[in-house]
């Protein structure tokens, strides 16, 4: 099995033909843009769709019938959510004996979801209930932004602000998307290889996440947006607490609602933050700033906090 010392990122072009021999796992939509048909196809159906133990088993199954086995490559072609569901069947399938490429899509899966080896899928309306981890080669082909929509290419942009605040540096924002984009990415990998389990420094990138998985499922937010929302949220609930001072949490909320739209956090996402996997002991998660470092707060106190 892959170590993530050995997971590189690559950047480059994804050539279609120099994939023919290997199991390539996408979705139609993808699929119909590209031209990547063929019986080395596996098409996942779009979105968090796929992210369910059925698709997981159907895919293994596939695996079976292809008769793959120890170095064999799969190739995950798509955004996070077929990098979700393709990286946790290659993680229980035959203990692990495959070996991965995500071809990442989407901005989203660019800067964050197709690196460090996490994959997840939802649970009986919770996201990303359940997981494992499935350390991967990466290829990054910045073509792909071109046949993206502004709605992409806006969520893509919450993860990304995310970074803009782990890293402090306030001239990231004026380089070109590409330039961000592998900024980002290669700071994930870093953090990464020195903490692969999240035993440590790598909690800081769950930052907004808390607020943003009870937000995605409640109103259906892409991702990105959602993220943006729980950076705004979390970053009010860390100068409450006193973690961090007016000016940085106004400075980071006001440039969130410049990009973003910004929605009323409810009594229904509040009580959905109980689900959430960072939790210990029945208290919630957070990694809140300026510090970015994990915080558990009772419900109640979160609801007193947050709901106002």
């Amino acid at each position: 099995m892959k170590k993530i010392d050995d997971a590189r990122i690559d950047y480059g072009k994804f050539v279609l033909d120099d994939y023919r021999d290997d199991s390539i796992v996408t979705d139609r939509h993808i699929a119909e843009i590209y031209g990547i048909r063929g019986k080395n196809v596996f098409y996942l159906p779009r979105g968090e769709q796929a992210k369910t133990f059925a698709c997981a088993q159907r895919l293994c199954k596939w695996f079976l019938r292809r008769r793959l086995g120890a170095g064999n490559r799969v190739v995950a072609v798509g955004g996070g959510s077929i990098g979700d569901v393709t990286g946790f069947a290659c993680g229980i399938y035959k203990r692990g004996a495959l070996r991965l490429l995500h071809v990442p899509t989407t901005v989203v899966a660019m800067v964050d979801s197709a690196i460090g080896g996490k994959t997840a899928l939802d649970v009986d309306g919770v996201k990303n209930a359940v997981g494992n981890y499935f350390f991967a080669d990466v290829l990054t082909d910045f073509s792909f932004l071109a046949t993206l929509g502004d709605d992409q290419l806006l969520s893509g942009k919450g993860e990304i602000l995310k970074y803009f605040m782990l890293c402090g540096d306030p001239d990231l924002v004026k380089r070109p998307l590409n330039e961000q984009i592998a900024f980002c990415a290669d700071y994930k990998r870093e953090v990464c290889l020195r903490d692969p389990y999240c035993e440590g420094e790598r909690n800081k990138l769950n930052f907004g996440h808390t607020v943003a998985h009870a937000m995605e499922l409640a109103l259906g937010l892409p991702h990105g947006v959602a993220v943006a929302n729980g950076i705004f949220y979390e970053t009010s609930l860390a100068f409450r607490l006193g973690l961090c001072d007016a000016n940085y949490a106004e400075h980071w909320r006001n440039l969130a609602k410049s990009l973003f739209d910004v929605y009323p956090f409810t009594e229904e996402m509040a009580e959905s933050l109980l689900q959430d996997k960072k939790n210990v002991n029945g208290q919630i998660g957070f990694v809140l700033p300026a510090e970015f470092k994990p915080v558990l707060l009772d419900i109640s106190r979160v609801k007193a906090l947050l709901l106002q």
